[in-house]
């Protein structure tokens, strides 16, 4: 296993130099301003990734210390993935074969350096799948920590569940094992570990995993929508670890590769009917790649000599091939237009903030800097949590209402101006759509911020004077989170 602790420890080494220098991604800025008020569920997830954000900061300053802990999860997939190829073969090459694909799986080697909840979900899952493939006895009751850490992560490792329900009519070993304690009270323990988050969302209306159920059984699929699944499920996990893992599943018979399956195959199906129904993003499945890994390194060694070295050469040389272009061209994008989703997500965002408190500014005093308003720390309403998670983090800004564009973790805050106080809003927001009443605004202050002379990001500031309240989202994607708002 050094072989493997080595390659786990360099595709760390390696994920966090692919985003050294690189801004927050918006949705890392988002998790971040979770990470600044702890608490043990969120809107959209549970709280994993909003604690070992806050703990990486602790350890590290600045975007490194968000990402830190992230890359060690990552790190922890590739040795698990090599830990399930290792049961499932007695050739010594698989760990290292097995490390090498889920070190080089281009999304496992985006998610491994990014702060989301993906990298302690696929570690934690992946754990869980070993831990549940070879539990017999007490092992249940690592099993059941495991479990409970996924579903700390995000809500997909609840998969597991009708897994292990199917295993129950395949694998009699795990029939046998039913008759003792031991499976029950692991069982007991990931309840146990999950039960935190299980509380905040009763006292929520059930808010974080209603929203998460609605967000997966979507609607309005397109041809296009399963083809780009399909595409993304095959480049995601690697060309030769998804065809080579899904037939070494499949032909199985032995408790642990059984067990393996149904860990692996059920969230495979259910993403697949949930493509069926409408778009899924390229991440959903991501929580089994290592397994995957691990089975394709099984059956890869057992292929010819030249057939096997080949086909690892091939999937290792894309995957690095692909990390390092992608690196490139965030920098400088070349082949990636440089006012692209990929580009405003990653880019210029510093710059944005700088010109957002310049603008504070300007807007503040066109209606005369009245106390509360100015650069330091305004009040805003924003048009979306992206754009404010990016300003509370490059710019310093504290307070923020509501979003505009849709419901987030900035509803469940509800933080509002004092009574009279002047605010600002950022973004260009409808009147329809606005959270709030106040008595008048100033003329907005615009900027832009560019890349290789194309149009990255806007800056618009309007100040606004005298808050006189708070209005209620006039949508209706949101009554059955109702209960769970504040008064």
């Amino acid at each position: 296993m050094q072989t493997v602790w080595a390659i786990a420890l360099g595709a760390a080494a390696f994920r966090f130099l692919l985003f050294r220098g690189l801004d927050l991604y918006a949705d890392e800025a988002y998790y971040w301003m979770w990470s600044r008020q702890l608490a043990t569920g969120y809107f959209d997830h549970p709280p994993m990734v909003a604690w070992l954000i806050r703990a990486g900061t602790e350890l590290l300053p600045g975007e490194p210390g968000v990402r830190l802990l992230f890359v060690l999860c990552g790190a922890l997939a590739v040795v698990f993935a090599a830990l399930i190829g290792r049961e499932m073969s007695d050739d010594p090459r698989v760990p290292a074969v097995a490390a090498l694909l889920a070190a080089t799986s281009p999304l496992l080697m985006l998610t491994g350096g990014l702060a989301l909840p993906d990298a302690p979900l696929e570690a934690a899952y992946a754990g869980a799948t070993w831990l549940v493939a070879r539990a017999r006895g007490r092992g249940w009751i690592a099993a059941g920590v495991l479990v409970g850490l996924a579903l700390l992560s995000k809500y997909t490792a609840a998969l597991l569940a009708p897994a292990l329900l199917l295993l129950v009519l395949l694998d009699g070993e795990l029939r046998r094992e039913l008759r003792t304690p031991w499976p029950w009270l692991g069982g007991a323990v990931a309840v146990l570990v999950f039960l935190p988050n299980l509380l905040w969302n009763a006292s929520h209306g059930w808010m974080a995993i209603l929203f998460q159920v609605r967000h997966g059984l979507g609607s309005e699929a397109t041809w296009r929508s399963v083809l780009e699944y399909l595409g993304g499920l095959l480049g995601g996990a690697g060309a030769v670890a998804l065809p080579l893992g899904l037939w070494r599943l499949a032909r199985g018979r032995d408790s642990f590769t059984l067990r393996v399956a149904a860990a692996t195959l059920v969230p495979i199906a259910v993403t697949a009917l949930a493509a069926l129904r409408g778009p899924v993003e390229a991440n959903w499945a991501a929580l089994v790649y290592p397994a995957l890994c691990g089975a394709a390194a099984a059956e890869l060694v057992r292929l010819r000599p030249a057939w096997s070295q080949g086909l690892l050469a091939f999937t290792v040389g894309l995957g690095m091939i692909a990390a390092v272009g992608f690196g490139l061209e965030v920098r400088n994008p070349v082949l990636i237009p440089p006012d692209s989703e990929v580009m405003k997500r990653f880019r210029g965002w510093p710059e944005y903030a700088a010109k957002a408190r310049a603008a504070a500014g300007l807007a503040c005093g066109a209606i005369g800097d009245p106390p509360g308003c100015g650069p330091e720390d305004p009040f805003v309403y924003p048009s979306s949590y992206q754009e404010a998670a990016e300003l509370a983090f490059y710019a310093g800004w504290t307070r923020f209402g509501p979003a505009a564009e849709r419901p987030s973790q900035l509803d469940l805050w509800m933080a509002e101006p004092r009574p009279g106080e002047a605010f600002l809003v950022v973004g260009n927001i409808a009147q329809e759509k606005r959270l709030f009443a106040a008595e008048s605004s100033g003329p907005a202050a615009v900027a832009e911020v560019r890349m290789k002379g194309e149009l990255l990001h806007v800056v618009e500031v309007t100040a606004w004077k005298n808050w006189q309240g708070s209005r209620p989202r006039r949508v209706t994607d949101i009554d059955y989170l109702k209960d769970a708002y504040p008064r």
